[in-house]
């Protein structure tokens, strides 16, 4: 054998358990990675009139609302999803729990305003 066979070949035994040592890691990533459901929620959502909704994968959204009174508010803060419940705490304490229902491309839930009125909103998918 020359030199360089010496030096570089692996044996057959060894190179089988390299192949399926690399199989195996492959296959256990592709399992993890299938496992992993994104949030329908993530991305923009918005209405006709006005109304946004962001919400981010660090679990934080962004919010800016008509309301009759006052105008244009916005809101920011974190947020929680329980099974069909969205909790928003905003930055300034205010707290809105709604329940949430996605058809398609729209978004259905209730907005609590300043006055503590419930608002039904249809915010459709504008982003994802």
């Amino acid at each position: 054998m020359s030199l360089l066979c010496k030096r570089f070949c692996i044996p057959a035994n060894r190179f089988l358990f390299l192949i399926i040592l690399a199989a195996s890691i492959l296959a256990a990533t592709v399992l993890w990675c299938s496992c992993i459901e994104p949030s329908p929620l993530y991305g923009s959502w918005a209405d006709n009139r006005g109304d946004k909704l962001s919400l981010f994968s660090d679990n934080t959204f962004s919010a800016s609302m008509m309301d009759p009174v006052e105008g244009k508010l916005t809101y920011d803060g974190e947020y929680t999803v329980l099974l069909n419940s969205l909790v928003l705490s905003c930055s300034t304490g205010k707290q809105i729990v709604s329940e949430w229902d996605i058809r398609g491309n729209m978004l259905y839930l209730n907005w609590t305003s300043e006055e503590g009125v419930l608002i039904p909103l249809t915010l459709y998918k504008t982003a994802n």
